[in-house]
């Protein structure tokens, strides 16, 4: 699909959370909120989350893959872990875009202050890149890295605030929130999207 495909997949995404968060298994973020209130919510959540994953998920492999470029005196490392970023970065407009057309298609208001998402989508991108270069790094010398990093963002995707509030996390375990780096970026994506603030 070429280009398309870039905003065909995040819309399949929506209307697959959109079928099984209204219709199979209907979520409400608090009683009297409607369950598409969920889907935009878990949606939100999602644009940040991704880059987190797409770029991190790279890591282990990003030098081996790229060796060809490190031989290059004059090539830096960190631009591989830059690149990456800004990639996730750019997949993360497409899905703010996406996301932005569902809310107004859906009746939904639409504040000003999501122009300033890609600031904060740009913040979750770089602290993205700085970890894809540390494990980039150790990666290099430790081969079986990759096998560990997806259930590493697995567990990094249930104990980050995307599938559900940031309070409900704290309610548990207040630390898990104050010490997970991607939270406040999180709410902050929220904030300007579902809030206006």
């Amino acid at each position: 699909l070429g280009a398309a495909g870039a905003l065909v997949v995040p819309s399949a995404f929506l209307l697959v959370y959109g079928l099984v968060f209204t219709r199979v298994v209907p979520v409400r973020l608090e009683e009297g909120a409607s369950p598409r209130d969920y889907v935009f919510f878990l949606f939100a959540g999602l644009i940040g989350w991704n880059v987190v994953a797409e770029t991190v998920g790279r890591a282990p492999s990003l030098f081996a893959s790229n060796a060809g470029l490190l031989r290059k005196a004059r090539f830096p490392g960190s631009a591989l872990a830059i690149a990456t970023g800004a990639t996730a970065w750019l997949h993360a407009l497409l899905w703010l875009g996406v996301f932005a057309a569902a809310r107004l298609v859906a009746g939904e208001s639409l504040h000003a202050t999501v122009l300033l998402a890609p600031l904060v989508i740009a913040i979750v991108a770089t602290f993205a890149s700085a970890v894809t270069l540390a494990l980039a790094t150790l990666g290099s010398f430790v081969r079986d890295l990759g096998e560990w990093t997806p259930p590493a963002l697995a567990l990094g995707l249930f104990l980050s605030p995307v599938l559900y509030p940031a309070d409900r996390i704290g309610a548990l375990s207040p630390w898990l929130v104050a010490a997970n780096p991607l939270a406040p970026m999180l709410r902050a994506l929220r904030a300007l999207l579902l809030a206006g603030e």
